[in-house]
Formats: C-alpha cells, sequence, structure tokens
C-alpha cells in the first residue's frame, strides 16, 4: 500500500525544491516537508504492521535512511558488473543501469519523529534518477483484518473559476493516467468520485475544462458536474454534500474532502489521504483529516494548517510558518498526532467521515464565510490531524480588499458567535460592532461601513429571517451598493508603493509585512489620533495618500484623500473625507447601541 509517493517540484503546481529535498555535495536529501514521514501520526493513527522504501534508482551507489537527523540503516546499492571481455575492454563496474529496491525501515524501533533518506549519486554529471514510494507493509495477508473499505467523494463548488478548475482536472487526469515504479496506474484513482458544483452553470460550454476532463465526465465516470443556482460558497458546498448523501449507498462513499476551486493541488494529496484513511484504526475511523494552506506568492510559507475561533476571531498559532526549514518541520507542534480538541480545518481542503455529512448538518444558508468555521466546530468531538503533502497554494487572503465579504465577515461572525459562544456574544457584541464601524469610518472604506452597519442589523432580524432571505438577491444588492460607494477600477500610474511591496529582493521584508497583517499591533494606536478621531477635524495633508488592505486603518491620518490599492489586482478607488459620512456614522452608532441594547432586554437569542 502506497502511503507517500517521493515528490519532486512540479512547474505547474510548486517548484520550490527546498520543500521536497536538499542537496550536499554527492548526496540528494529527501528531507523537504514533503517527502519526511511523520511516524507519530502514523503511529498512534493507523495500523500499520511494518514499513518499506520502495524504490527504481540508476545513478545511485548508496542509500542512508534517516531517522531525524540520524542514521538509522545503510544500503549499498550493487553495482553492475562487467563481464571478463568487458573488464579486458576497460570497463568498469556501474550504477547507471536501473534497478529496483526495496529497503526495509525502522518502523518498529521509533515512535517519534520522522523518517526519510539520503541518496549517493556516483557521478553527478552521468544524471541520476529515484522513484518511488513509502509502502505499508502488512504480514501474513492480514491486510483484510487490519484496513477498511475507502470510497472518497471530492465536493468542489466554483462560481466562473473555469480556468482554476480546467487546470486542477488537467492535472488530475495526468496523474490518473500515471504509473508508478512497478507499472501500476493509481489505487485510490479508481475510488474517487468528484463532484463539482456550477454555481454559474458556465462549466459544461467551457471548452477547455471539456477538453482537460478527456470524456470523464457524466453517470459512472470520474467527473460529475452539478448545475446549481448562485447560492455562494455555503450553498454549493450544501449542495455538494446533498449529492454526496443521495449517492452514498450506491457509490459506497465513506470519506468526503471539501475543496476550494481557486487552489491549485498536487493529485498526490488523494495517494496520502486514502493511504491513510484505508489504514487508520477503527477508534480513528470517524477523524477528521484537515488540509494545509500554502501561499501561491510564497510557495513555501503554509499560510494555516488547523484554526480555532473565539472572541470574534480566528486564530492560527503558527501562522505563516516557513517549510524549507528542517527543523520547523520536525518541530512538536507539526510532528505530533495529538491536536487541541478546539481546532477545526478550514474548506480549501479538508476531509471528513459520511457519518459528519448528514441532512442536518448541512451549512445554512449564508452565501460565504464560516461555512466551514461552523461545521468543523460541530465536528471537534470526532478529532482531526494534519498530514504533510495533504495541502492546497492558495492566493493570498490580505492583498484586496473584503469589498463584500465585509457584510458576510460581519453578521456570519455574529452567526457563529451566538451559536458557539452565545454568553460571550451578549456581552460584548455592542463595542465590539461600535469598533468594527469606526475602524472603517477613519480609514475612509464607506463601502465597509454599510456592511458593517447592515450585517450587525441583518443578524439581529434573527434566524428566521436568514432562512427564509434570498442569498443570491441579496448578493446582488450588495455588490451594486459596493460599486456604487467603491468604485474600484484598475489604476494605471505610479502609485509609491514601498519596496516591502515591489522589491523581489526584499522578500524577507514582504513576509514580514504579510506576518505583521495578521498581528493585533497593527490596530493600535496613539492617544492623538483616539482623542481627534484619526485627526478628522485637525488641518490635512492634500497628499494623496496610498492605503492597501495591509495598512493600519489609523493610516489615513490627517490625510484628506487617499486611494484605496489593491496589489493584487491593480485596481485602485480615490476615497475622501466627508464629513457627511462622520455625522451619518454617528447617528449609525447610536442605532447600532440601541438595536443591541433592545436585542439584549429580549434575551439576546439568535431565532
Amino acid at each position: 500500500m502506497n502511503l507517500q509517493s517521493i515528490l519532486y517540484p512540479k512547474e505547474n503546481i510548486c517548484n520550490e525544491e527546498a520543500l521536497y529535498l536538499h542537496r550536499d555535495g554527492s548526496f540528494i536529501l529527501f528531507d523537504g516537508f514533503f517527502n519526511l514521514f511523520y511516524l507519530e501520526k502514523h503511529k498512534t493513527y493507523c495500523n500499520i504492521e511494518n514499513l518499506s522504501l520502495e524504490l527504481k534508482v540508476s545513478g545511485i551507489k548508496r542509500i542512508l535512511v534517516m531517522h531525524d537527523k540520524d542514521v538509522a540503516r545503510e544500503v549499498l546499492v550493487d553495482a553492475i558488473i562487467p563481464s571478463g571481455m568487458e573488464r579486458l575492454a576497460g570497463k568498469v563496474p556501474t550504477w547507471q543501469e536501473e534497478q529496483r529496491l526495496s529497503i526495509q525501515l525502522p518502523y518498529d524501533t521509533y515512535d517519534k519523529g520522522v523518517l526519510w533518506f539520503k541518496a549517493e549519486v556516483c557521478d553527478e554529471n552521468d544524471g541520476w534518477e529515484l522513484n518511488g514510494y513509502y509502502c505499508a507493509v502488512f504480514e501474513n495477508n492480514s491486510v483484510d483484518e487490519k484496513c477498511r473499505s475507502v470510497e472518497l467523494a471530492v465536493n468542489i463548488c466554483t462560481y466562473k473559476r473555469e480556468q482554476y478548475v480546467s487546470r486542477n482536472m488537467r492535472a488530475l487526469m495526468d496523474w490518473k493516467n500515471s504509473v508508478d515504479i512497478d507499472g501500476n496506474t493509481p489505487v485510490v484513482a479508481d475510488h474517487m468520485h468528484v463532484f463539482i458544483v456550477d454555481n454559474a452553470g458556465t462549466l459544461n460550454s467551457y471548452g477547455e475544462f471539456s477538453e482537460a476532463c478527456e470524456g470523464n465526465i457524466g453517470a459512472g465516470k470520474l467527473i460529475t458536474v452539478i448545475p446549481n443556482a448562485n447560492t455562494g460558497g455555503s450553498g454549493g458546498f450544501g449542495r455538494g454534500m446533498k449529492e454526496a448523501i443521495k449517492r452514498r449507498d450506491e457509490l459506497g462513499l465513506t470519506y468526503l474532502l471539501m475543496m476550494d476551486d481557486d487552489a491549485v493541488f498536487d493529485p498526490e494529496i488523494f495517494v496520502r489521504l486514502y493511504g491513510f484513511l484505508f489504514t487508520l484504526k477503527d477508534k480513528y475511523r470517524e477523524i477528521t483529516v484537515g488540509g494545509g494552506l500554502m501561499r501561491e506568492d510564497y510557495p513555501y510559507i503554509q499560510h494555516a494548517a488547523g484554526e480555532w475561533y473565539s472572541g470574534f476571531k480566528v486564530y492560527n498559532d503558527h501562522l505563516m510558518a516557513d517549510l524549507r526549514d528542517f527543523d520547523m518541520c520536525t518541530a512538536d507542534w507539526m510532528a505530533a498526532a495529538s491536536y487541541d480538541e478546539k481546532i477545526y480545518g478550514a474548506w480549501w481542503c479538508c476531509c471528513y467521515h459520511m457519518n459528519a455529512v448528514t441532512e442536518e448538518n448541512l451549512p445554512l444558508p449564508i452565501f460565504v464565510h464560516h461555512d466551514d468555521i461552523q461545521f468543523g466546530l460541530k465536528q471537534r468531538g470526532r478529532g482531526i490531524a494534519f498530514l504533510n503533502g495533504v495541502c492546497v497554494w492558495h492566493q493570498g487572503f490580505e492583498l484586496v480588499f473584503p469589498g463584500v465579504k465585509q457584510y458576510y465577515n460581519m453578521r456570519n461572525t455574529l452567526i457563529t458567535s451566538a451559536l458557539f459562544e452565545p454568553e460571550y456574544l451578549r456581552k460584548h457584541l455592542k463595542v465590539w460592532a461600535i469598533k468594527r464601524y469606526i475602524g472603517m469610518l477613519v480609514s475612509y472604506r464607506y463601502g465597509d461601513c454599510e456592511f458593517v452597519y447592515k450585517g450587525l442589523m441583518d443578524f439581529l432580524k434573527g434566524k428566521k429571517w436568514l432562512i427564509s432571505s434570498d442569498p443570491e438577491g441579496l448578493h446582488k444588492e450588495l455588490m451594486e451598493m459596493y460599486r456604487e460607494i467603491c468604485p474600484f477600477d484598475k489604476f494605471y500610474g505610479d502609485v509609491g508603493l514601498s519596496s516591502e511591496l515591489q522589491d523581489v529582493s526584499e522578500e524577507a521584508k514582504k513576509l514580514e509585512r504579510l506576518r505583521e497583517y495578521y498581528s493585533h499591533s497593527r490596530f493600535e494606536s496613539s492617544i492623538m489620533k483616539k482623542a481627534t478621531f484619526n485627526g478628522w477635524f485637525l488641518p490635512a495633508d492634500k497628499e494623496l495618500k496610498i492605503i492597501t488592505p495591509l495598512d493600519s486603518p489609523w493610516a489615513t491620518y490627517r490625510h484628506k484623500t487617499v486611494l484605496l490599492y489593491e496589489p493584487a489586482t491593480g485596481k485602485g478607488c480615490v476615497m475622501r473625507r466627508s464629513n457627511r459620512e462622520f455625522f451619518k456614522g454617528i447617528w449609525r452608532i447610536v442605532k447600532m447601541a440601541f438595536a443591541v441594547d433592545l436585542w439584549r432586554i429580549r434575551g439576546g437569542k439568535w431565532e
């Protein structure tokens, strides 16, 4: 059973070599994050009796099996010895011919840490090849006793992202038709079913998509496209869940993998997920397998792998981890099998047992944002695990303004708190909502002000209002509202951004700036700024101030005009200090405070 393949950089997925291997003289070190084998996780969760390293090599003369930083075993590759006549002709022993190796690993010797290996190249100039996988070994044909049947459904929701979906389906087809070192196609390819929920109804007519899928779309095929109304991510994922529930018995579905449409994945994700689920111990058969989120702009940075929610905020204890570093990859938090029960997995990549996916447990019709949080928080009792290689690459979230999503950020955050921390919500709602509104107002983000206000007021209307609302119609209304208030357009000019955003050579500074974005420190300010409402009524600087999503809300201090600029899209919108917006905001703050107080008097429940 292939538990994880030996991986190399791939041009259209991830080309960061240090995530896969390092080079040290004549040695190739397969100690990159994606080629480490984590012992504690597999020993805790899986019924694996023994482990072997199955390889096909050429140009390699020695393999050193490593545990952490120590050599655990040395394996010499047999050289091809020339015949007597060949020796007389001057031919010497060589390792250039392809050889098949099966190396028993010391799986029973260690309980923690990582296994990996070094390969010594006989002559770098002659080239070398090494392919293979980590293999679970079962003695006396005990695989039927130790393992379970796995049928994996993949749930992808999309809306007008045909290019992204086509790219991923092309990678999936290439992988499905590939063979391993023994000429076998991926086993999991015969045990998976891809449901693509098309909220725009445009995917089937996109030629590149049909071409990429190579006739694998339709009844009885690998891929099923499900046309759907534009009900947002929550509605689309919910529609895919319903399809999995409906076809659970027909297809024998045991697990459901949720995946974003605009994320890049390596199909190896399915190999590792299948191997892990196939070998799970019975007590962990309903465990959730969460996925890591890697950044597309810095593909070696893991933005998140497991988050938790408290006090209106999403927390990540190990944000922006650099996985090129061996010590980072083998740190206790990375290698351990135990996770705090508060941790949930996000839907960029997260796999649930089908017993968690029921009609009673479908996402609320909240369109986008917090659907995965709310669903994940309900599943915490099942436990969660994270595996290297079960991940996707995604664009950073902080290089565009939230726009219409600000409404969902506001309303859905309150819904999540109402469901999981109602006492905290009743106590802190008023202050939190007012501070959020003020933060948008002092940074001249008047569209966001509208959505903070409307998000709160719609939340206070209760659950019955949400259930009876038209999510698609509401979203169109919000889009039109934002376009009118903040007409973002392509900005053709020198916006004067600092080298922190422009100069590739300043990569460390850019990463530090990104990390600062997630720090509470950017919301801190001086007493002067607070006392003067960020200098609203002080003499203003007439210079156009560039404001990006990375900046503090206080960055507009004493500037009359700002350009709200998105580095990711190149779009900008000029906004000006407006006394009309200021006094409208003060009146709204009064109305928000009164509405929250009235809600508390009526019981402070969301129903």
